[in-house]
């Protein structure tokens, strides 16, 4: 696996469109590096794994509330 992904690979990684990634980046929910121009951006794969680790926690979190 590379260090750093492009938006495009880690959309692919994460399972996830390219507009996700860049509005999560936007949102400063995912930890993200910016080089360059304004969208060339790079993330690690572990950055990608914490924001999908969060969103789970949150899923669940919200599933077990609406099931009481």
């Amino acid at each position: 696996m590379k260090t750093w992904l492009n938006v495009a690979e880690a959309a692919e990684y994460a399972g996830v469109s390219r507009d996700t990634i860049y509005t999560a980046c936007e949102r400063r929910e995912i930890h993200h590096a910016r080089v360059g121009g304004r969208r060339s951006i790079r993330l690690k794969p572990e950055w990608i794994d914490a924001w999908l680790e969060r969103h789970a926690r949150r899923a669940e979190a919200f599933g077990e509330a609406s099931m009481h």
